[in-house]
């Protein structure tokens, strides 16, 4: 899928925070979004990488892309339970 392309439904900005916040954040606000929907969240602490793949493996949610630029990680996450 191009994630150009990828309707958001829901974004979360959590430049200026550090591990754990940006995944315990995540982990709610995919929450308020429907199975099948994408949050797009924004970080910049670089541990963030990482600790989203691990917990998109973790919880069973899609990590359809993840890109950088300037410093800031945009991640797209589609819930899937």
């Amino acid at each position: 899928m191009d994630a150009g392309k990828t309707h958001i439904a829901r974004k979360l900005d959590m430049t200026g925070f550090f591990c754990p916040e940006p995944v315990v954040q995540t982990s709610n606000e995919i929450e308020e979004i429907e199975v099948g929907e994408v949050l797009e969240m924004l970080a910049d602490d670089p541990s963030a990488r990482s600790d989203m793949e691990s917990w998109s493996k973790r919880t069973g949610h899609e990590l359809v892309s993840v890109d950088e630029e300037e410093g800031i990680i945009r991640f797209l996450i589609r819930r899937m339970t």
